[in-house]
Formats: C-alpha cells, sequence, structure tokens
C-alpha cells in the first residue's frame, strides 16, 4: 500500500511527530520513508508543538503566576507567539490550511503587531461557496473588519455579551493587541476554579 494514499490517523500522526521530536528521524527521511511531501510533514510537526504548548497552558496555573485579569484567561497570549495569526495579503487557502493544521476556527488578522480584522471558518466559507476559485483570493477580501475588543481590565461578565453575538473576544490593552479568549477558554477558567 502507498503511504501517501493511506489513511494518517491522528495517532500515526502522533507518533510521527513523536519520532521528530525525540531524533529518531527527519522530516526528509519521513517524507522519503512515507513518500509525503516535507511541507505536510512539517505541518504536522509545528501543529504538535503548538498542541503541547497549549496542553501545557490548559493545566492549572499556580495562583502566583496569574495576573488577576483577563489575561488570566488567554491561552495563547500574541506576547509570546503562541496566537495563530494570519496577514491580510495572504490566500484563503493558506488561511484555511492554518486554521486546520493549529485547530482553531478564527485567526486574527494581524498588520505587524496592530489587528486589523478576524476571519473565521463561516467568512471564509461564505466567500468561497460557489466559486472555489476564491481560495486564491486574499484575506482581506473575506475578514471582518468590525471587532469585539474587550480591555484587559474589563471583568468577565464583559466577555458574556460578545459570546452571544457569536463572537470571539479580542482582549487589548491600551490599543495593544493580547489575544483571544473563546467560550471554552472561559469554561475551562471557571473549571480550573472549581478544582
Amino acid at each position: 500500500m502507498n503511504d501517501a494514499n493511506s489513511h494518517w490517523t491522528a495517532q500515526r500522526k502522533a507518533a510521527l511527530v513523536l519520532g521528530l521530536l525525540q531524533g529518531e528521524t527527519t522530516v526528509a527521511v519521513a517524507a522519503a520513508q512515507f513518500q509525503l511531501a516535507p511541507e505536510r510533514i512539517q505541518a504536522w510537526l509545528e501543529a504538535g508543538r503548538q498542541g503541547i504548548v497549549q496542553a501545557l497552558q490548559a493545566t492549572s496555573e499556580p495562583a502566583d503566576t496569574m495576573v488577576g485579569d483577563l489575561r488570566d484567561l488567554i491561552p495563547r497570549p500574541f506576547a509570546d507567539h503562541g496566537t495563530v495569526t494570519v496577514a491580510p495579503d495572504e490566500l484563503l487557502n493558506t488561511a484555511w490550511q492554518r486554521m486546520r493544521t493549529h485547530d482553531v476556527s478564527q485567526l486574527p488578522v494581524m498588520e505587524g503587531e496592530h489587528i486589523i480584522g478576524m476571519l473565521d471558518e463561516s467568512d471564509v466559507l461564505l466567500h468561497v461557496y460557489g466559486d472555489e476559485a476564491r481560495f486564491t483570493d486574499p484575506v482581506s477580501a473575506a475578514m471582518v473588519s468590525r471587532l469585539d475588543k474587550v480591555d484587559v481590565r474589563a471583568p468577565v461578565e464583559a466577555l458574556l455579551p460578545v459570546f452571544d453575538r457569536g463572537h470571539v473576544a479580542i482582549v487589548m490593552d491600551a490599543g495593544r493587541f493580547l489575544g483571544l479568549i473563546t467560550r471554552i477558554d472561559l469554561l475551562n477558567h471557571l473549571r480550573r476554579r472549581v478544582g
């Protein structure tokens, strides 16, 4: 059976990623062995690294590392390079692949350090439905520029109206983008509080 055409389950991908992380093989060797594009394996490796970071961030933090504001709810801070982003001139296909690779449903659209929009699965779907060639359009053609920004010092309750509108909370500090908070992030935060 040709490995390039066989089904790569999550467990099989994880085993390969662990082998790469442990130095048992390299991307080039694995690509040749399994007849896969090196870019595909590299994407799995990056997703694996990101997954490890996310899993460690999701564990309960000692009280002394909590800062007492909405930063405590951001699982992937932008300043720590944890937030998966996209630029307005990147292709929608690139954005879609990034969402799939990192298992996220929305991406902040960034110009340098400044957030200028959001792109989620619905935005991509509505833009390309009926004309799949639009996957080659820039992100700016489908992104939403009306953003639900929440000040980092706002109470947790300020997130609820944002979530009620079906949006993600964009946490800001004096005009500086800190990261995103989703419904699941708030649920994880509340669950950690009860032990």
